[in-house]
Order: C-alpha cells, then structure tokens, then sequence
C-alpha cells in the first residue's frame, strides 16, 4: 500500500494497486466523533477523488474495536455559538453532497457502534459489512434534534418507512443481526476478518469494467428513486450505451479467446 499526498490528523487514506483507497478514522480516543477538522479532511479527500481517474472502489473503516464512529462531537459542539454550529453542519452537508456526486463504489467496513453520523456514513454507502460487534443507531430525537446527514432519507429507503421511523423516534440501536436482517448490513465477519473481507470484495468490483460499474450503480441509486417505467427506461438507457463501448467488445472477446478482459473504460 501506498500513501496518498495528503497528511491529515483525523483520517488516513492508502491506495492499494492504484485503484482502490482505504479511508480510516483516526480519532479512537472520541470513538471518532465526527468535529469540524475531521469534517474538513473528509471534503478535502472525497473532493479528491472526484475527479480521480483511476480510483474504483473506496473502503471506509475506523482504527481500534470499540466503534465505527459515534457521530458529531458534542463535547465541541457544546463549545460552539449558534453561527458555529451552522457553519459545522454545513460542513457535514458539503462532505455529504460531494460522497454523492462521487461515482464510485464506497464500502464501510463497521466494527463497533454507529451512531448518529457514523450510521449515515454507513448509510450512505453502498455496501455496508460489519463485525459480529456492530451496533446502529440514530439517536438524534435524544438530544432534541434529529439526523442531518441523510438519516431521514437513506433509512426507510433501504428498511421501509414503519421500521425506519420506529428507530428515528425511538433512537433505538440495532444489532448487526438485526441491521442484516432489515438490509442495512449485506454481511457480518468475525472482527479479525472484517477489513480483508472488505478489501476482497474492493478488490472484485475494482477489477470490473469500470463503465458498467458506475451504470449499474447509477441505476441502482437513481432508478430507485423513479417509477417503474421510468427506471426501466433509464435500465436501457444505461444498457444501449454500454452495448455500444469497446469494453463491451473486449468482453466478448475475452470470452471467445479464452483469456482475461483488459478494461479500457470506454
């Protein structure tokens, strides 16, 4: 693995083969609560890799065992005046809104308890692994307040609007048997296993065609939010181009000589 060029205090990012990049939180000592720095070194590295070429897959995890991350960092928070705090969140919001314009596939790797905007992290990922440990939580309602990050919006997508409320009003955690069951979670490792299971799985999405990655990715996400008709339209949309790439041609190719694909991404 290789360093990115970037040196930060709350995250560390490594590149394995060029292609894909290991994002980790670095702040064990506040369960790697999410403050204003760790906000700004999250916008500074997804703005990044917006415009990186040869990334494929991004794994997002945590260092140490006890959580994934715990959401905002109340005790700074406590710290702040009212303008302050709008100013962080929209911070949250500016890291939040560049992740989605990201077209690439991002896996969180969650070991420990996800709470608040560490479950929306995950949330908004587009696999989520996690270790036998896990925990998932929005407890926003607690504090008087409610998810800011995507919360409201990603969780009855993927659980339905019944359960997914039934966490938002309650802040109830789940477990990461639980969090498989209603679909947040796609899979849960030993804790020892949890991060080269992750990178595995990087590593075979980083070694697809990179154009049908990001189409059928795309009509996942957006389809998702059309009528049925309408995401079948967009399905052929995204198909005909696809029918018409020269990966699509290296492809069969490959298949007819009996030999691996090289993707050119076109």
């Amino acid at each position: 693995m290789s360093r990115e060029s970037h040196e930060y205090s709350t995250i560390s990012v490594e590149r394995r083969d060029d292609n894909i990049a290991i994002l980790t939180l670095m702040r064990p000592e506040a369960l790697h609560a999410l403050n204003s720095v760790m906000a700004t070194e999250l916008v500074q590295q997804f703005s990044d890799w917006v415009v990186d070429t040869q990334l494929r897959c991004i794994v997002i995890t945590a260092t140490g065992t006890r959580a994934f991350c715990v959401g905002a960092d109340l005790k700074e928070r406590n710290r702040l005046d009212d303008d302050g705090i709008r100013r962080q969140h929209a911070l949250f919001r500016l890291f939040l809104t560049i992740r989605q314009s990201l077209d690439v596939p991002v896996i969180a790797a969650v070991q420990g308890v996800a709470l608040g905007g560490g479950a929306e992290i995950a949330l908004a990922s587009d696999i989520v692994l996690a270790s036998e440990e896990a925990e998932f939580g929005l407890p926003e309602i607690g504090l008087g307040i409610m998810p800011g990050l995507g919360g409201t919006q990603f969780l009855p997508r993927i659980i339905g609007g019944g359960r997914a409320l039934e966490m938002l009003l309650t802040g109830d955690r789940i477990n990461a048997e639980e969090a498989r069951e209603c679909g947040i979670v796609s899979r849960i490792f030993p804790r020892a296993d949890l991060l080269n299971n992750a990178l595995e799985r990087a590593e075979r999405i980083a070694s697809m065609p990179p154009l049908a990655v990001r189409s059928i990715r795309r009509a996942v996400q957006i389809g998702g939010e059309l009528d049925l008709n309408s995401g079948l339209a967009y399905e052929l949309a995204l198909h005909q181009r696809l029918m018409a790439s020269e990966d699509r041609a290296e492809g069969v190719r490959a298949f007819v000589e009996k030999r691996p694909p090289s993707w050119r991404g076109r």
